[in-house]
């Protein structure tokens, strides 16, 4: 994702222009609302953990999630 374009104006309202690669998806997310994550187990989580949490690649060597 790159972005192109950040704007603020003095009422607070942002406007942001991104460039998505090809397989990329933006959200919008809020801190105070909860979103189900799917998979196996289903879980529901807040806002705030999502838009908190780093971003995390599979080690194959050490056969864990580490820091991107």
């Amino acid at each position: 994702m790159k972005i192109t374009k950040d704007f603020t104006r003095k009422d607070g309202v942002r406007t942001v222009t991104v460039q998505l690669a090809t397989g990329e998806k933006l959200m919008a997310l809020k801190e105070d609302s909860y979103y189900r994550l799917g998979g196996q187990l289903d879980d529901v989580v807040g806002g705030y953990c999502i838009i908190d949490s780093p971003r995390v690649v599979w080690c194959s060597i050490r056969q864990d999630w580490v820091e991107a």
